[in-house]
């Protein structure tokens, strides 16, 4: 059922070849009327679907389905975004279509508006959302590489990935990549985000207290990483993993008090350990600068690429800590004989996996997981270690996940449904 919707709604607004002039709106009236009723039908099939009585298979197949149904509604909204500002009529531009007709919040229609631009460069990304085999996530991190690069060259390099690959593991692949291969390392448009950065703060009208702040990528991440320290120290009080924190307080509860004790009690916080500091990946090419452009990439990880003299202001204050990786990105290192990694080790280890291996939970929130189990002859060795938050290191021990090597490092799976790509 699922693919025969599908078919039908790629279609239902694709442009046609009318009658004479005068007779153009009555045409354009009969494709609203053709497309709105195909969307109508399309709403309440997907209703009408039940899902009472199905197993984990079952339910999994159809969450799959109805990603793809997602995924075409997603193509349909940005070709109408894309046509809205080709009307050049002067009427709302497509982010406020997207927010009122769509329904979206202002963030989400802004990042929509961005993401159907993009793709009108892009037709291959653009059909292969068309046709399910992509996300609009996809489809958003393929578009912010495209930002930093060009249009062909996502085209030429990423399309494909994209269609065998996990969201996160596109979204860190293609940030890299265009890291990488952008045309400056960045520095004016750092500059711009800096000029940007606010901060302000009211009382709603329920009474609470709001404060909104927009930083720029490196101010964010040591923001976030401050908040997430706190967090972590907050849920090990609670109970942490051996009790029922989120009994105590919601996750939420949790990082609004994690922010206000920041800002009021800073004694309370304890050291902060490896996977908690910022960390910046840096090729060796651009420490060993001389002069000249940078050669090499560098970046916050989970950030944006760090301009020369962003990462030497941060060079200022930091611990410089090598890492030699080989060709296929594994770090050459010297397994030691003891059961917790080494500060030096963890270090090795979020700077290969920068996030949880099995979702992307930042590395802040990880524990470093042994992929053979300690007690049953596992090394502490960098390559036999990997990242894991408390949730998916909890379904490797009792729900029989495992670890994979794939082509793009390790990865937390789900034997029993793995996932396509690397």
């Amino acid at each position: 059922m699922f693919d025969s919707m599908l078919e039908e709604m790629p279609g239902a607004v694709e442009e046609r070849s009318g009658p004479a002039a005068d007779g153009a709106a009555d045409a354009a009236g009969a494709v609203e009327a053709a497309a709105i009723a195909v969307l109508d039908r399309v709403a309440e099939q997907i209703s009408a679907v039940e899902v009472a009585g199905l197993g984990r298979d079952g339910l999994a197949r159809v969450i799959g389905g109805a990603g793809r149904v997602m995924a075409v509604s997603s193509s349909l909204q940005a070709r109408c975004a894309v046509g809205i500002e080709g009307l050049g009529d002067g009427g709302v531009d497509s982010k406020t279509v997207l927010r009122e007709a769509g329904r979206m919040s202002t963030r989400a229609a802004r990042s929509a508006a961005v993401t159907a631009s993009g793709l009108a460069e892009m037709p291959k990304l653009a059909e292969s959302l068309a046709s399910g085999d992509i996300t609009a996530e996809h489809a958003a991190a393929a578009v912010s590489a495209a930002a930093k690069t060009s249009p062909q060259q996502v085209e030429d390099e990423l399309s494909k990935l994209a269609e065998k690959s996990s969201v996160d593991s596109f979204a860190k692949h293609s940030r890299r990549w265009a890291n990488r291969n952008q045309t400056d390392d960045g520095a004016d448009a750092h500059e711009t985000r800096r000029r940007n950065r606010s901060l302000a703060d009211w009382v709603n009208d329920e009474g609470m207290g709001v404060i909104l702040a927009e930083l720029d990528p490196t101010s964010y991440q040591q923001a976030r990483n401050a908040i997430n320290i706190e967090y972590d120290r907050l849920w090990r009080a609670d109970g942490g993993r051996d009790g029922k924190p989120d009994d105590i307080r919601t996750p939420t509860q949790r990082r609004c008090d994690a922010f206000v004790s920041l800002l009021t009690d800073t004694g309370a916080r304890g050291p902060a350990s490896p996977r908690m500091q910022l960390t910046a990946v840096v090729d060796v090419e651009r420490l060993q600068r001389d002069g000249g452009e940078p050669v090499g990439a560098a970046q916050i990880i989970g950030g944006e690429a760090l301009p020369q003299n962003v990462l030497e202001r941060l060079g200022c204050m930091a611990t410089v800590t090598g890492v030699i990786f080989d060709g296929t990105g594994e770090p050459i290192w010297v397994g030691r004989d003891q059961r917790h990694a080494t500060t030096s080790q963890v270090k090795a280890i979020v700077a290969r996996d920068q996030h949880c291996t099995g979702c992307d939970a930042g590395a802040e929130r990880c524990e470093i997981h042994h992929i053979v189990p300690w007690q049953h002859g596992g090394l502490t060795n960098t390559d036999d270690m990997c990242l894991a938050c408390p949730r998916c290191h909890h379904n490797i021990h009792d729900h029989g996940y495992i670890v994979t090597k794939t082509n793009t490092g390790y990865k937390i799976i789900n034997p029993n449904n793995p996932p396509n790509g690397p």
